[in-house]
């Protein structure tokens, strides 16, 4: 990321305390890539000054939206090396809310990256940027500009974004109502006052970037023996601990021949807990094809190809999870 070439926007932040929360006021521009997957004049793109560096913020707000209907938030965080523009069109969440009604936000993380915990990830680890309030800065901006259902703010991102993704509900559960995210695992302690939030994770069960099991090491990150120690099965019985389930093993939600569905139902809160395993699936569990997907980065496409290969709705899927939940108990 860079600062503000603004002089004045500059002059002012010397003048006022900014750092820790968005103002109101963002600069607005219009997104004019013609290879968006829906019509780009649907997206536009915000820029703001958080702790005087420049974050910006892609955000979809469907036509059949209006002004005095509330309507649900999805938060979308891409991986590490990716960025908004290529998670937007890559996650199939911009087909699902225009279809269903809600308004999705794709937040541009640090050089590429998310500070998500222990080791993770990147420049934004490294040099210790606050996404976390960043995020959540971000989400409260939203609910005051756009007309959301704050019963139903939902979190969900891939690989250093699902990290991220799973520190966001146990570091702000009170604002988010649920959390479903692809390909990593929570890596970041929880907040003491952590209330239990529904969680699902997607994971191939071939992925060898972010492994499923807890025997190898993860290479690509370089790191230490921290995560050795995880795994999605693991992960899975982390959040049963902190949503409070009942249940010795997790039941099988659901079996298909190339991916099956097990979790926990009897938790706290109505905190279900679900791991959607890919038989077949790799690093990325979205449903695209390697040859529909353009980058210059060699490195870039290596990361977007490790693919779905039986093209399951894994976002679908999740969202369906998501939705079913509501801050609101009546509902």
């Amino acid at each position: 990321m860079k600062f503000t070439g603004l002089t004045l926007t500059v002059f002012l932040l010397i003048l006022m305390p900014f750092s820790g929360c968005i103002g109101f006021e963002d600069e607005v521009i219009e997104n004019s890539n013609e290879e968006e997957i829906i019509e780009s004049n649907i997206y536009s793109i915000h820029c703001q000054e958080y702790d005087y560096l420049e974050r910006c913020w892609k955000l979809l707000v469907p036509d059949s939206i209006e002004n005095d209907t509330l309507v649900p938030l999805v938060v979308d965080i891409h991986g590490y090396t990716q960025d908004m523009d290529k998670h937007s069109n890559m996650t199939g969440f911009a087909e699902i809310a225009m279809e269903e009604g809600f308004i999705v936000v794709y937040p541009d993380g640090y050089e590429n990256s998310w500070n998500a915990g222990d080791f993770c990830c990147g420049v934004a680890f490294e040099e210790g940027i606050d996404d976390l309030n960043f995020l959540i800065g971000l989400v409260e901006n939203i609910i005051d500009t756009q007309p959301i259902d704050t019963d139903r703010i939902y979190v969900s991102g891939w690989s250093n974004g699902c990290g991220m993704t799973q520190m966001l509900a146990v570091e702000a559960s009170e604002l988010f109502t649920a959390a479903g995210c692809m390909s990593f695992y929570l890596i970041a302690p929880p907040s003491s006052d952590y209330s239990p939030i529904p969680f699902m994770e997607v994971h191939g069960l071939l992925d060898d970037l972010i492994l499923y099991g807890n025997t190898g090491l993860l290479y690509v990150f370089g790191q230490e023996t921290g995560w050795l120690e995880e795994g999605a099965i693991q992960n899975l019985e982390d959040w049963k601990d902190l949503n409070n389930c009942e249940g010795i093993a997790p039941e099988i939600i659901t079996i298909q021949d190339d991916y099956d569905i097990r979790g926990y139902s009897d938790c706290e809160n109505g905190a279900e807990v679900r791991l959607m395993t890919l038989n077949y699936g790799g690093h990325n569990p979205y449903a695209k094809d390697c040859e529909d997907y353009e980058s210059d980065s060699p490195d870039d496409a290596v990361w977007s190809c490790r693919k779905n290969p039986t093209g399951i709705e894994s976002t679908r899927i999740l969202w369906d999870f998501l939705n079913d939940f509501s801050k609101n108990d009546d509902e």
